[in-house]
């Protein structure tokens, strides 16, 4: 794939975005456009850039990045925060009935996918206007928005496509992609000298496929699940390992604090031996 260059005394490649350049950009990604979500959000971007808003600052932060040549804005690329798993996945809809178990487990993949999101950014729109593919423009506003990001200290670069010829040419660029319709991230927690492997699901929407770029080393591909059925997920968030499982809703803490307590008084007045046949006959009559 070539490479545009700069004619003597002209000005060739990827910048950040200008005040005033709103509505090119908007046409330049119109045909990456999927629905009106994108399109509101697409809109509100370009809204914040011609008023001049610093966006990099935001809680959570986006830049707009353009290729121009000669006066001409030829692509553009919208990087953002990343904002996986804001949704339970489809997966623990089984456990809807069971409030106390469900929570627990929506809670646990929000967690892990809190770590995923601070380490990683996210490719929201790229397009390349017809008149000038085949140059290398797309693959230097990756390259520029995956350089800006990594000196941000993130980690990985995703972003979704939903053409075989799209995720073919993201592969090429060193993009891992996921199967149709789901992705899955393997993550590395430390639990003292040990490693605790833990992965967690993302439903995507139908027909898409998540592409994800390395950033660091330590992030790659991995396959997890049975020798005949492997299933290519990604490695790359390693932190002290904090067990979201074990979280408790508070109703419930409280009852166990009573039991133990309540233990604890009839073992110093009955002693051992008492306090565990009443306890067993407890038992006997519950189960009755």
């Amino acid at each position: 794939m070539g490479r545009v260059k700069a004619r003597k005394g002209e000005t060739s490649g990827v910048r950040p975005a200008r005040p005033g350049e709103g509505q090119a950009i908007r046409e330049l990604l119109a045909e990456v456009i999927l629905d009106d979500e994108d399109r509101m959000h697409l809109a509100a971007s370009c809204h914040l850039l011609d008023g001049g808003v610093d966006t990099v600052r935001f809680a959570e932060p986006f830049r707009l990045l353009v290729f121009e040549r000669r006066r001409t804005l030829m692509g553009a690329a919208l990087v953002q925060a990343g904002n996986h798993g804001a949704r339970p996945g489809s997966h623990l809809d089984e456990l809807v009935g069971h409030q106390n178990l469900y929570a627990q487990q929506a809670g646990l993949q929000k967690k892990m996918f809190a770590r995923i999101n601070a380490v990683c950014a996210h490719l929201a729109f790229m397009a390349v206007a017809p008149a000038f593919r085949g140059q290398g423009i797309g693959r230097q506003l990756v390259r520029a928005a995956a350089d800006i990001e990594r000196q941000r200290g993130r980690r990985m670069l995703t972003g979704f496509v939903w053409d075989d010829a799209l995720a073919n040419m993201y592969e090429r660029w060193g993009f891992i992609v996921s199967p149709p319709e789901t992705a899955m991230f393997f993550l590395r927690e430390k639990v003292g000298k040990l490693q605790a492997p833990s992965a967690v699901g993302l439903d995507l929407k139908e027909g898409s496929r998540l592409i994800l770029l390395p950033l660091v080393p330590e992030v790659r591909a991995y396959d997890i699940g049975t020798a005949d059925q492997p299933f290519p997920a990604v490695v790359g968030v390693e932190e002290p390992f904090e067990p979201a499982h074990t979280d408790m809703p508070e109703e419930l803490t409280e009852a166990k604090e009573r039991v133990e307590a309540f233990a604890k008084t009839q073992l110093a007045l009955h002693g051992p031996e008492r306090a565990r046949a009443m306890f067993d006959a407890y038992l006997a009559q519950a189960q009755g």
